[in-house]
């Protein structure tokens, strides 16, 4: 992997990790105005900081082994990336002034586990390096969880 390149993934690792302790945020918030709910927020949440750690190690492994990787076909501008995460967090903020209902952060949620972002993760970076795929395995599995997880919740609400 060419220095630039190495430099430019590393980056957006970064802010993909960003990315991920944002919707954290966004599920916490969730958890504290729905109290009802508070589990199923808090799963959410937490699994979404152990996606932000998975990227964390995935940043370290890259760095230890460059010569395992190469860039993928789907790398993110960093500007895409804090666009989303400013969004997310102008959401948190309506959350906070109770300006959004619980009906449609579900399907806010559902829109952003189903978003061309989360599901083009695994292009980002190619590696037969065991350790990273398997991390990014990870992740990929959850989202896919996590998206039905939501679209269960939405259809109990329309019920």
């Amino acid at each position: 992997m060419e220095p630039h390149e190495l430099e430019n993934l590393t980056e957006v690792l970064k802010n993909m990790r960003e990315l991920e302790l944002t919707v954290a945020k966004f599920y916490q918030t969730c958890g504290d105005r729905w109290q009802e709910n508070k589990n199923f927020w808090m799963d959410m949440e937490y699994a979404e900081i152990k996606h932000a750690d998975n990227i964390m190690r995935m940043s370290e492994i890259l760095s230890e082994r460059p010569e395992k990787f190469e860039q993928g076909n789907f790398v993110p501008s960093p500007a895409m990336l804090k666009t989303l995460i400013s969004k997310l967090n102008s959401y948190v903020e309506g959350l906070k002034r109770h300006e959004i209902k619980e009906q449609e952060v579900f399907s806010l949620g559902v829109a952003l586990e189903r978003s061309f972002l989360e599901s083009r993760y695994a292009e980002v970076v190619k590696s037969n390096d065991p350790e990273f795929n398997s991390l990014m395995r990870e992740i990929n599995a959850d989202t896919v969880f996590h998206r039905e997880y939501l679209a269960g919740k939405l259809r109990e609400w329309a019920a």
